[in-house]
């Protein structure tokens, strides 16, 4: 009688063992949304070799609607409730009030955020934060003298220019077994220094974004 209890409760230990491995089991998710996002005015400082630094308080549109347009993507690995994140969110910037000094200003290839997030379920909701760099891709003109593209990473006019931080909250809305659709709302704060001709530019940001999109779990 002992020894059959004893096997009884070594195969429901084995069982509870294999059915808690199966509910740990990682997943992975893939996510692209689009969207839109509002940056707030920032200082801007502009430096050129042999004139006086423009400085001035810099407001942005982001054009987010036309091409390339405003978009992010998201992988992320899944223990439970937690998650590991990396993601990319493509952010354009345009300056609209310039300076007399200052012929054209944008980075609309791109003031792109790369971020490693932590991410964790909150009853219904998905918290985020996480931190990273900014790859960005300038256009400018400034006292006439443009900066050229084929500079940056492997000459194609993107550089690694700061560094970024957000945080954010999200909701899920399962569609079928593998597919959902997701919302994110996000605070990003971020700081850059982009090449001009002869000098650079120091731009901070600081922007909120809505996004919505699809999501597939693997």
């Amino acid at each position: 009688m002992r020894k059959k209890l004893l096997i009884v409760l070594i195969l429901q230990g084995a069982c509870l063992t294999l059915v808690m491995g199966v509910e740990a089991r990682p997943t992975w998710t893939f996510e692209l949304l689009g969207g839109d996002a509002y940056c707030f005015r920032m200082p801007l400082t502009i430096t050129q070799s042999g004139d006086e630094d423009i400085e001035l308080t810099a407001t942005y549109k982001t054009n987010s609607f036309v091409p390339p347009i405003y978009y992010a993507y998201r992988f992320a690995r899944w223990q439970d409730t937690r998650a590991w994140e990396l993601e990319f969110v493509h952010l354009k910037m345009e300056l609209t009030n310039p300076p007399s000094e200052v012929q054209h200003f944008e980075i609309s290839h791109g003031y792109n955020l790369l971020t490693l997030n932590r991410a964790w379920t909150v009853k219904a909701l998905i918290l985020r934060v996480g931190g990273g760099i900014v790859i960005s891709h300038p256009e400018n003109t400034v006292r006439e003298r443009s900066l050229a593209w084929d500079k940056g990473i492997f000459k194609t006019g993107y550089h690694l220019s700061g560094v970024t931080a957000q945080v954010a909250v999200g909701k899920r809305w399962q569609i079928g077994r593998k597919f959902f659709l997701t919302f994110d709302g996000k605070l990003t704060g971020s700081y850059a220094r982009v090449p001009v001709a002869d000098g650079h530019a120091d731009v901070p940001n600081a922007a909120i974004h809505g996004l919505i999109g699809l999501g597939y779990e693997f």
